[in-house]
């Protein structure tokens, strides 16, 4: 194989091994790497996007309602029956590695997802001005707290049944699912069912199933892919499960003391991800500021110069930040007075003991 190289071309490196290797097809490359990494995007934007149904022979509309319609809880007064909602079939499916290309919104460099491609149903293809591919990593770095990958709005507080976009206020990872039409399967078949059905649309770090409460529970890596599989796996059936489809909302917090421990340091690094990232993003002189107010708090509470530890443990260290460094000023340095006595020489005119005082 040739020497790794620094920055790899994902594009350069499939057509190459496509070359070299004629029996192995670059379609044959793109299925063994899931979609949702650097590599399966940037190849899969080499080719346009496809329209994933035609509007004249599939489906045209994806809910019907025959009776009033409740914008805020995305419910009509028909949906129940018995006293139970009951979860439509979704009428298409997004198939992320045939779907997936490149639109109007990727050479506008659009950061919002079509919610279209994501239920299969968007029929402009390559005419889109919204992106079709599945999020990253790097997109999820770069989402907005308060919007989802599609644009919508996150509220306050969350919707009584846990659907909609969710709230800013706690930006979870966890879906949860209910799978009624495959009740009588073993949980390990469910367990196997839930990961590679939900496993497509991004990185899955645990995977919880409640057999006898047809319920699971999937919390993703990024929270760019728990959106994306809450929208494209409503409504969406397990392989022979039978007429139920498949409920997806947010999950409530884990009541476990070691998740809500997880949760509090995951927050606590993102407020200090988002502190540094708004830092980066201010102007030179102003970050000199906030650089100099920090040296100046932590001489205030103890610091000795050179311990590394003073009131509180702060250690006395500028930032890695070496323009910082260069600016900053040390607190304990004694001021320099020499401008000042130059001043009053000048003023006094320089004179010495037989100046003209009394």
């Amino acid at each position: 194989p040739p020497p790794p190289r620094r920055r790899p071309d994902p594009v350069l490196a499939v057509q190459q091994a496509t070359a070299q290797h004629p029996e192995l097809t670059q379609a044959r490359m793109e299925e063994e790497m899931p979609m949702w990494t650097l590599e399966a995007v940037q190849a899969s934007l080499v080719r346009r996007a496809r329209p994933q149904h035609d509007p004249e022979h599939g489906p045209t509309q994806e809910h019907t309602y025959t009776g009033g319609y409740n914008l805020w809880y995305g419910k009509s007064s028909a949906t129940r029956e018995n006293g139970r909602h009951v979860q439509k079939d979704a009428a298409t499916r997004c198939i992320a590695r045939m779907d997936s290309g490149r639109t109007k919104g990727d050479e506008a460099k659009q950061s919002t997802w079509c919610l279209h491609f994501a239920r299969g149903t968007c029929v402009k293809g390559h005419d889109c001005m919204f992106l079709h591919h599945l999020p990253t990593g790097v997109d999820d770095a770069q989402n907005s707290g308060l919007h989802d990958i599609f644009g919508r709005e996150k509220h306050r507080s969350e919707r009584e049944d846990n659907g909609g976009t969710g709230s800013y206020m706690r930006l979870s990872r966890t879906l949860f699912v209910y799978y009624g039409g495959a009740a009588e399967w073993g949980g390990q078949r469910l367990r196997e069912l839930i990961s590679r059905s939900f496993g497509e649309w991004g990185p899955v770090e645990d995977i919880h199933v409640a057999p006898s409460k047809c319920i699971g529970f999937v919390r993703y890596k990024f929270r760019a892919s728990a959106e994306f599989a809450k929208e494209a796996m409503m409504g969406q059936k397990f392989s022979g499960s039978g007429k139920e489809a498949l409920v997806v909302r947010w999950a409530n917090d884990d009541p476990n003391p070691v998740a809500i421990q997880r949760v509090k340091r995951e927050r606590e690094d993102t407020v200090v991800d988002a502190i540094h990232r708004t830092e980066q993003n201010l102007p030179p002189e102003q970050r000199l500021a906030l650089q100099q107010m920090r040296l100046l708090q932590r001489a205030r509470a103890g610091a000795e110069p050179g311990s590394g530890t003073g009131g509180g443990g702060a250690a006395w260290e500028a930032d890695d930040d070496p323009e910082e460094e260069q600016g900053a000023l040390d607190p304990f340095a004694y001021p320099d007075t020499d401008a000042q006595y130059r001043r009053s020489e000048a003023c006094s005119g320089g004179g010495g003991d037989d100046g003209g005082g009394s």
